[in-house]
């Protein structure tokens, strides 16, 4: 083995001649937040669908922090994109950032969960919300909601809250 220089896409086209330009949602672009809090009510069914923020479908996902109450018996919740109530409000991929949460132990402030890697393997930083979506070959300029879906929602009530951080590009 030897010593190596390996540089990032960005780093790579940076130093090109000429210069490669890289998309600002991935070199040097404003981060956008978003904060959602729902509540679980005790009589929630299963397959319910939980809707925290409204992104652009060219959004580059940074972090997705998840903070919850304990929920009693909320052992299964997903988390993903649904299109938008005015798109239909159909699933895009319920699953796509996290498969079979458990809700049931409270996450404080202390100890949130990134779901962005849950269900994404870490190749796919720095895709647009639209690339990650199985079979999309082009933007489809829409907004997506991000999403949790109840599949065992639980027996008990309880506060959800996600933070979204994100690039546009």
């Amino acid at each position: 083995m030897g010593v190596v220089n390996t540089k990032a896409a960005a780093v790579a086209n940076a130093d090109a001649l000429p210069t490669i330009m890289t998309s600002r949602a991935l070199m040097g672009g404003d981060v956008k937040c978003c904060i959602g809090t729902v509540e679980v009510a005790a009589g929630d069914d299963d397959t319910s669908v939980f809707r925290f923020a409204r992104v652009p479908s060219n959004a580059v996902p940074l972090s997705i922090l998840l903070f919850n109450d304990a929920i009693t018996g909320g052992t299964v919740y997903h988390f993903g994109l649904h299109h938008t109530e005015a798109n239909g409000g159909t699933a895009v991929d319920a699953d796509l950032f996290a498969t079979t949460v458990d809700l049931s132990a409270a996450r404080a402030t202390a100890g949130p969960l990134n779901l962005l890697f849950e269900a994404l393997n870490i190749d796919q930083a720095g895709k647009r919300l639209w690339e990650l979506v199985a079979g999309l070959t082009a933007d489809p300029q829409c907004d997506y909601d991000l999403t949790a879906t109840g599949a065992t929602v639980g027996s008990g009530a309880g506060t959800i809250t996600v933070i979204l951080l994100y690039t546009v590009g």
